[in-house]
């Protein structure tokens, strides 16, 4: 299938901004998607769309950025609108403040270059945000993945789940095909690599010597190597520093600036002060495991070895992946973080919702599961009582729907993540 004719989930919340804010924000990582999506909004609602990768249109931009933004028809779509600087945003803001209706811009950008203070600032109020990640595993079907509802609102329908039609080599292959559309499709490994290869050097020697005067983007380039090393662990900037070869100082500078342009993502650590000894540190995770597997030189052949060190991590970041793109169009607002606590118990993901109740998630890249394996889930349960929706093991097993191992305690192949609602 093209990736023109891929449906994305989002589609439904920037229609549903678009009719009620004056600008639409789509953040993602570039190649995620964005500019096909700019392109369906304005075959839908008319327009201009502006790109400012076209080096004449953001001179244009930038020499006058009041008439620039005041020319064509609207919705005016104005592509890599991080290119066109402070000075282009707060002439959109003049705009919209001049003429306060919904549905008057939407401005995609490939760098969290709008959620700096003094732009946020400038469009509170006025701008709805969303999030465009690479594809999820339901959008390569062409559905809308519903699991975090259906966990929230229903989970005894998970139990009911038909059986799978994935196996560990299936799981294996999607985890290294990852969700960027282009390489996602491409047929073989060979040139999925080659296509990673480019982009991270075309992100380290445009978009982030655009942001920051780095003379040597091939740190950039090494420092990312080695976190798709330690992707779904907790970070530590010091331990990274050594591993690394650079100053701590350069390594935090580094990782903020490729978190800045969506290539890892950071999972905060969950705490209800329940405990004094909760682990500060969160877990870091790359954006896309297609591209973890192709720094790191990983096929699913290699994933599906008896000993594969890198299969655990990137199972669990393939997981942690498609519950944030979940939420960005789920009807429960959820926010994602890991819990543990110094010397005891750990839950790889806690969802938690605005209501306070939580679901906890254990990612197991193995296909049997054991009492064992909810320990942390149980612990949590515990402490939390009613609050406690369920805990769900993730695993890489074939079974038909879930299995009980206690109260609120069930086990689901990975599966479920896209198949449950289908």
């Amino acid at each position: 299938m093209p990736v023109t004719d891929l449906q994305r989930a989002c589609v439904s919340i920037a229609e549903e901004y678009l009719s009620v804010f004056r600008v639409v924000i789509l953040n993602g990582p570039r190649q995620s998607g964005k500019t096909t999506l700019l392109r369906h909004l304005r075959e839908r609602h008319g327009g201009t769309l502006l790109n400012l990768d076209d080096e004449q249109t953001l001179q244009a931009a930038t020499s006058d950025p009041v008439a620039f933004t005041g020319s064509g028809t609207e919705p005016r779509f104005i592509d890599e609108v991080q290119r066109g600087g402070d000075a282009l945003v707060r002439a959109v803001k003049a705009e919209v403040d001049a003429a306060p209706r919904p549905g008057r811009y939407v401005l995609a950008g490939s760098t969290r270059f709008l959620t700096t203070p003094s732009l946020s600032e400038s469009l509170a109020g006025r701008a709805g945000v969303v999030d465009v990640w690479p594809l999820s595993q339901g959008e390569f079907n062409g559905r809308s993945d519903s699991f975090i509802d259906h966990a929230f609102d229903n989970p005894e329908s998970l139990s009911s789940l038909r059986a799978s039609v994935s196996d560990r080599a299936d799981y294996f292959q999607r985890v290294c095909r990852g969700g960027f559309p282009e390489p996602a499709l491409m047929r073989t490994t060979r040139s999925r690599r080659a296509w990673f290869r480019s982009y991270v050097e075309a992100i380290a020697e445009r978009d982030i010597r655009e942001m920051t005067r780095i003379n040597e983007p091939s740190s950039i380039r090494t420092l990312l190597a080695y976190l798709a090393s330690v992707t779904a662990q907790e970070h530590n900037t010091a331990n990274t520093a050594n591993k690394s070869g650079l100053h701590r100082s350069t390594v935090s500078r580094y990782l903020e600036l490729l978190e800045t342009v969506f290539l890892i993502h950071r999972l905060p650590i969950w705490s209800r002060n329940l405990t004094a000894r909760v682990v500060k540190h969160p877990k870091l995770h790359l954006t896309d495991t297609g591209l973890a597997a192709a720094l790191l030189g990983v096929s699913p052949d290699a994933l599906a070895r008896p000993v594969s060190p890198p299969r655990g991590p990137l199972v669990e970041t393939f997981i942690v992946n498609e519950l944030a793109k979940q939420a960005t169009w789920s009807e429960n607002s959820v926010r994602l973080h890991h819990w543990r606590v110094s010397g005891g118990a750990e839950v790889d993901i806690i969802l938690e919702r605005d209501d306070g109740q939580i679901l906890g998630i254990e990612c197991k890249a193995t296909d049997t599961v054991t009492g064992n394996d909810f320990r942390g889930l149980a612990t949590l349960r515990d402490l939390l009582g009613p609050q406690f929706v369920h805990g769900i093991v993730l695993h890489t097993g074939h079974q038909n729907g879930a299995l009980r191992f206690g109260d609120r305690l069930v086990s689901l192949p990975i599966a479920a993540l896209w198949e449950a609602g289908a």
